[in-house]
């Protein structure tokens, strides 16, 4: 029940209770006061009807024989004022046996000389009494008064009447009805005070109330409008000032919070928050990306669902049971190498009671997982290089080697032999200068430098396609190929002009030597604009040449990376081609991308952004 409620009724149970009171005090009191004037209006009686019974003792007893006979009418006598009175008369003798009742058999009647109200009239004194009759089997008012002596009828008896007091409950029942009739009259203005007096303390309860309840919730811009001069408007106060804290130190939290998640997103390393039982907690962008799973909806699952390949539960276990951070390093099927890093994290509880770490299984679980695989495969291309670099270069210096010393033997021995050789030599010699001029321009774009939009001037990619198709149209007629020129009348990028010259170069010198003798090569520019509006210039060089076999498209942009090693060695290139396209791709903020099918042709695209 509502405090609003629960006062008024506890004023009204509280008035009905000082009415009941009242009503029983005044009852008592009225009570009391009508059995004095009752036994009053009895003893008056009495001495009235006392005349009486001697004038009719003394006829009774002037006669020899009449004593039976004036026994007799005292006894009717007795029935008649009792009858008329609506009380009882009893007359006793001096010895206390009794002469007379106007309601009972006198002969059957016991000895009233030791009832307190006949022994005081005995005595010569007015008695009075008030207790419970045997005979009438209810509560009696007696009173007494004695007789003359000189008639030897009662021989100095008494004159005894006996009211019920009941007869006095109708007026007192009154008395009953005025309490409560002035309970009733007061009531509802004492509950309509107590209702305002109450709703002066609930109202600004109930403001109180709510302001604490959006709190709770989570609303610290909630305040109360308790102004008040007492308790209650130093609560509200207090209520406000906290409020006042508490959306200050929400908002610094939310703010640390804030700061967190950007750190955490930002991360390049992935990190994994897990419960003991493997269900994931929190975890970063770069978790994701390094698992391959999305890992948005998976917060309160087991990590195992998403990530059935990352062994969370066997390293968390492992971690906890040592007692400290261990380092692992995975292979996951996807190819990628993954270093982690796992913490056992203790519980604020279990730091604050002393346990240590090693005791303190089953707590959560940090995971920082670091991407190692463009590192190791970084590492193996720059073995590879070391290697390819070394044999690229043995091979035509052996070459040299061993044509020098032939020259040397046949120079003056057979002179068109030497000529031959000179040929040869100087062959030798233009490879192992592209070579090294390959990869003086790789190195250059590799730099950390030479990044998109450093030194760029507006290129119009029209005249640089069609100078470079004119330039490898020699060797493109040396295989009898068809070039074909597609090309804008403008097309126009922000770029190297050099560098660009090199991309569109090696593509066609690309497509001239894995196309057979007679094949088809098509240079084609245009624009292009994406989903997102941003507009490119696309590049496409298509031959019908041999192709690309599927598992070999994405390496085929790697330094020295030949699909076929012996066609490569046959047909001259130094294996860095197209690597050098997609170092000048991705400098000028573009990509490149293959399409090609094996024994059809292939399709290497150029996308550049437009200036």
């Amino acid at each position: 029940m509502r405090i609003r409620w629960r006062l008024p009724l506890a004023f009204a149970v509280a008035t009905l209770v000082f009415a009941g009171i009242v009503a029983l005090v005044a009852a008592l009191a009225l009570r009391g006061a009508f059995l004095d004037r009752l036994e009053d209006e009895m003893s008056r009686q009495a001495h009235q009807y006392a005349a009486a019974l001697e004038a009719i003792a003394v006829d009774a007893g002037g006669t020899a024989t009449g004593a039976n006979g004036g026994a007799t009418a005292l006894q009717e006598l007795t029935v008649s004022v009792g009858t008329a009175a609506d009380a009882r008369f009893t007359l006793i003798d001096g010895a206390g046996w009794v002469l007379a009742d106007s309601q009972a058999d006198p002969s059957a009647l016991e000895n009233h000389a030791n009832r307190p109200e006949v022994a005081q009239a005995l005595n010569g004194h007015e008695g009075r009494e008030r207790r419970h009759s045997a005979t009438l089997g209810q509560e009696e008012v007696y009173v007494a008064i004695p007789l003359p002596a000189s008639q030897a009828v009662w021989s100095g008896g008494v004159l005894r009447i006996a009211q019920p007091a009941s007869r006095i409950d109708s007026m007192l029942a009154a008395s009953w009805r005025i309490p409560l009739i002035v309970w009733a009259v007061l009531l509802l203005p004492t509950i309509a005070v107590a209702y305002f007096l109450t709703r002066s303390i609930t109202n600004p309860l109930e403001r109180l109330r709510q302001m604490t309840a959006q709190v709770a919730s989570g609303d610290f811009t909630h305040r109360t409008s308790v102004h008040r001069n007492d308790e209650l408007g130093e609560l509200g106060q207090s209520l406000n000032s906290m409020a006042a804290q508490l959306e200050a130190r929400d908002g610094q939290l939310g703010a640390e919070m804030e700061r967190s998640s950007q750190v955490l997103t930002a991360m390049s390393e992935g990190v994994l928050l897990l419960e003991a039982d493997g269900r994931l907690l929190r975890s970063n962008p770069g978790a994701e990306r390094m698992l391959g799973v999305d890992l948005a909806g998976m917060v309160g699952s087991p990590l195992v669902l998403a990530a059935r390949s990352f062994p969370a539960r066997m390293l968390a276990e492992k971690a906890q049971k040592a007692g400290r951070a261990i380092t692992e390093v995975l292979e996951l099927p996807n190819g990628r190498s993954l270093t982690v890093e796992v913490v056992p994290l203790q519980s604020p509880g279990r730091q604050a009671s002393g346990t240590s770490s090693s005791q303190a299984q089953g707590g959560q679980t940090l995971f920082v997982v670091r991407d190692e695989t463009a590192r190791r495969a970084t590492e193996l291309m720059r073995r590879d290089f070391a290697t390819n670099v070394s044999h690229e270069l043995k091979t035509p210096l052996a070459g040299l080697s061993l044509l020098a010393e032939t020259l040397h033997d046949t120079v003056r021995e057979d002179p068109e032999q030497a000529e031959k050789f000179v040929a040869r030599l100087s062959a030798e010699i233009d490879r192992l200068v592209e070579l090294t001029n390959d990869l003086l321009t790789l190195s250059r774009l590799e730099e950390p430098e030479a990044v998109a939009g450093a030194s760029f001037l507006p290129v119009d990619l029209t005249p640089l396609a069609l100078d470079m198709a004119d330039e490898v149209r020699p060797q493109a007629d040396a295989k009898r190929h068809e070039l074909a020129v597609e090309t804008p009348s403008k097309s126009v990028v922000n770029g190297d002009d050099v560098a660009l010259r090199t991309l569109i170069r090696n593509l066609l010198e690309n497509a001239i030597r894995y196309t057979e003798p007679g094949g088809h090569i098509a240079l084609r520019l245009r624009a292009d604009q994406d989903p997102g509006g941003h507009e490119w210039a696309v590049l496409s060089v298509i031959d019908d040449g041999v192709g690309i076999p599927l598992a070999d498209q994405k390496r085929v942009f790697e330094r020295f990376y030949r699909v076929d090693k012996a066609r490569s060695r046959e047909t001259g290139g130094t294996g860095l081609g197209l690597s050098i396209v997609r170092h000048v791709a991705e400098r000028h903020g573009g990509r490149v991308e293959l399409e090609s099918t094996v024994g059809v042709g292939s399709t290497f695209t150029v996308r550049l952004p437009r200036a």
